[in-house]
């Protein structure tokens, strides 16, 4: 995560005319259609939306209190036939990633947290509570790895994500630190630092086909743009050349000129980005924990796959004779063991190929390109999981806290719902998003070494990941 002003703008050619993919023609610009200028424009955007997705959360905590697994029903089920853990974990959470992927940090601009902790900032200021910045520290995302590791944790541990009481001290827990953080830090302190899905967003997002930009003229230096005095985020808007940390907000729109900036459909992860060549290590260290947990996903629609990606934890758990902490000794063995296992071997390619960098500067430099192929994997688990739960909407909402319904069915007085699409189909459609995902991930790769002659030698770690990827997939068959 990087908080700071973005420094650098989109090159620009001879005689101010945008480069092709960035400001030019492959770029369409949304914000001089009329309806879409207004739209930014209006001081009720994106607010009333966030409104009414705060409305949604509010209700989603009052539905799932106090919900737990009746007996004799499996929790799996029941967490598809309650509302509030259907809507969460089914249909949320795997339209949250898709979105990430293809049109950058759009879920940002409607979150209903951003406008808790922007609640919490103009009550600290009200009361005269001297509020601070958000230290480096945090603002490069070293809280947000930690939260997001503890959130998959609990879903390893406790089944957080079947579980609908579990799944409303969560979304307490979030308006907590919203607000908390709204109060003791300045400038978006929760979506800078603290929000648990903020680096999955910022680093699945940064090539999406949405995006904030200056006018040529602006980024060219021809005309003055808005400033970061104007973006919540402390970013410069007249400057802006990356998505990873722009949370689409539109506060840029409303406190500048009109056609200073651009609100950019375009296609994905243009050359006119910025790319560092090295990954700050929160970054790094999301992605390296993202790998296992994606993996394990991935393996746990394939049957073969999952008995020997659970073979090592189960052998220990039936050991130590600890049954009941079988799921957070798989926890650990998917976030900590796997990724490490893993990376050891996609370093050792790299350096086998030839590249003579230290090993901390390995992972560093493979850490962008290969988040590509890792969020490939999770729209993969993330489709599959949700043809296979939306189908079990109508019967959740006509019982939101899906007790009878899951009885039903467990007792076979009512057939289970069906699947939108057959896994085979939804297999096809994952092969061809890992191989686009190499693809993307080997161009990304040279794009941020660009003039290094070395950069063939990320094939081989790149594509040893992509094909294990795409070997499980294909098992879906």
């Amino acid at each position: 995560m990087n908080a700071t002003i973005t420094e650098g703008a989109a090159p620009t050619p001879a005689g101010g005319r945008p480069a092709v993919g960035s400001q030019g023609r492959s770029a369409v610009d949304l914000a001089r259609l009329p309806a879409f200028r207004r739209l930014v424009r209006s001081t009720g955007f994106p607010q009333v939306i966030q409104w009414v997705m705060l409305a949604l959360f509010v209700a989603l905590i009052l539905l799932a209190w106090g919900q737990t697994t009746p007996d004799g029903v499996n929790d799996k089920l029941f967490a598809r036939s309650n509302l509030a853990t259907l809507m969460v974990w089914g249909l949320w959470w795997p339209a949250m990633v898709w979105l990430a992927f293809w049109f950058g940090r759009v879920w940002c601009m409607v979150c209903p947290l951003e406008l808790v902790g922007d609640f919490g900032e103009r009550a600290a200021r009200r009361i005269g509570w001297r509020q601070r910045d958000v230290p480096r520290w945090m603002a490069g995302g070293a809280l947000i790895l930690a939260l997001y590791v503890a959130m998959q944790l609990l879903v390893a541990g406790v089944h957080l994500h079947r579980v609908p009481a579990y799944t409303a001290w969560m979304l307490v827990g979030l308006l907590g630190l919203a607000i908390g953080a709204g109060l003791v830090y300045r400038h978006r302190a929760f979506c800078r630092g603290v929000c648990p899905v903020g680096l999955l967003l910022g680093t699945y997002g940064r090539g999406g086909m949405l995006a904030v930009r200056p006018a040529p003229a602006v980024a060219a230096g021809q005309t003055p743009g808005p400033d970061a005095r104007v973006c919540p985020s402390l970013l410069n808007p007249s400057r802006l050349d990356s998505s990873a940390d722009c949370l689409l907000c539109t506060h840029c729109f409303k406190e500048s000129a009109p056609g200073t900036m651009q609100l950019q459909l375009r296609w994905p992860f243009v050359a006119a980005d910025t790319r560092p060549p090295l990954a700050s290590w929160p970054v790094t260290g999301f992605v390296l924990v993202a790998s296992g947990f994606v993996a394990s996903e991935l393996c746990s629609e394939w049957a073969a796959a999952k008995a020997v990606y659970l073979a090592a934890p189960q052998w220990l758990t039936a050991q130590l004779g600890w049954k009941s902490g079988a799921g957070w000794i798989e926890g650990v063995w998917t976030l900590g063991v796997v990724p490490v296992i893993l990376w050891l071997g996609l370093g050792g390619l790299l350096r086998l190929a030839g590249e003579k960098a230290p090993w901390p500067q390995l992972w560093q430099r493979l850490a962008l390109p290969v988040a590509i192929i890792v969020a490939a994997g999770h729209l993969c688990k993330g489709l599959a999981k949700f043809v296979s739960w939306a189908l079990f909407l109508p019967g959740a909402w006509r019982d939101p806290a899906g007790v009878e319904t899951a009885r039903a069915i467990t007792k076979k007085t009512v057939p289970a719902p069906g699947s939108l699409i057959s896994l085979n189909l939804v297999s096809w459609i994952g092969l061809g998003l890992v191989t686009l995902a190499l693809i993307l991930a080997l161009r990304e790769y040279r794009l941020a070494r660009r003039g290094d002659p070395g950069t063939w030698r990320a094939v081989f770690p790149l594509g040893a990941l992509a094909v294990g990827f795409a070997v499980i997939v294909g098992g879906w068959k």
